[in-house]
């Protein structure tokens, strides 16, 4: 009798441990689904993030924040900031910066272009000057200006002769 009920509480606490293993592959599985629907929607936020700020130009607004943004892309500033941080391995405000100062730089070569430092500047969605020649030098080691002359110097490398010889 005492082995038949030691033998019931052995199959008794198998029971248990293969319903407590089954609960925790379920876990472990919702885990994953949950870890994948994340992934997604960061990708998606993302690809959001890319048309705003490729088609849609948003980081031209002067006060464009992580709140507005978020708000634009229909996500929350946790997501948003994620995203970012992972797909583009900087935070928001580095980001948009990186986009001004890549579109002043086309707008600082445009030879049709005859706006001043500081209306490219105010175009590009800086607020102030001294903001704008600080992310520049910080991305590009630069001012603006140097920039710009080497990159007319190189695009016309006969134009400091031509100018001499006339």
């Amino acid at each position: 009798m005492m082995i038949s009920q030691q033998l019931l509480q052995t199959i008794e606490l198998s029971k248990q441990c293969m319903e407590t293993s089954d609960l925790s592959e379920i876990e472990n599985e919702k885990s994953l689904i949950s870890q994948r629907e994340y992934a997604n929607q960061l990708k998606t936020i993302y690809k959001e993030v890319l048309y705003y700020l490729d088609s849609k130009k948003a980081f031209l607004d002067p006060h464009l924040s992580l709140i507005k943004f978020s708000s634009m892309i229909g996500t929350n500033t946790t997501y948003l900031s994620k995203a970012i941080n992972k797909y583009f391995e900087c935070n928001f405000k580095t980001l948009i910066n990186n986009y001004r100062v890549e579109y002043s730089k086309k707008l600082l070569i445009d030879n049709n272009s005859t706006f001043s430092i500081k209306e490219i500047a105010q175009k590009c969605g800086f607020l102030s000057i001294s903001a704008y020649y600080a992310s520049f030098k910080k991305i590009t080691q630069l001012s603006p200006l140097q920039y710009k002359i080497i990159k007319l110097y190189t695009a016309y490398p006969h134009a400091e002769q031509e100018l001499i010889s006339e």
